[in-house]
């Protein structure tokens, strides 16, 4: 279990260096790396942690608020992009043509 820890504790650190550069695929990387370490932790030990491992886990929970913060502000920054690009398609289709070029309009309006 000591293993486990250190290699999640390591996992962590190593995201916590670049938290604020990293991309929504490598912090979706992070979260399933981090989830595979968990259930073999929970395999491992049963779900129960000595008191320095509690406090090792804590200390890592700690980062969880911070990780938590970069993935909102990459789900906001997606969507004003795709509400920039909803507003572009719009604005396009308003000024496309939407009539065939070689029809003919008949004007009935007699003098």
């Amino acid at each position: 279990m000591d293993d486990l820890l250190k290699e999640l504790e390591q996992l962590t650190q190593d995201i916590m260096l670049q938290i604020n550069e990293v991309s929504s695929d490598e912090l979706e990387l992070f979260v399933n790396k981090r989830q595979s370490i968990i259930d073999s932790m929970l395999k491992q030990g049963q779900g129960k942690a000595s008191i320095p491992q509690q406090a090792r886990l804590k200390k890592i929970m700690d980062n969880d608020h911070a990780i938590l913060m970069r993935m909102n502000s990459l789900k906001i920054e997606a969507k004003d992009w795709l509400i920039q690009r909803k507003q572009a398609k719009v604005q396009k289709n308003a000024y496309e043509t939407s009539y065939a070029v070689d029809s003919i309009i008949v004007d009935t309006k007699r003098y």
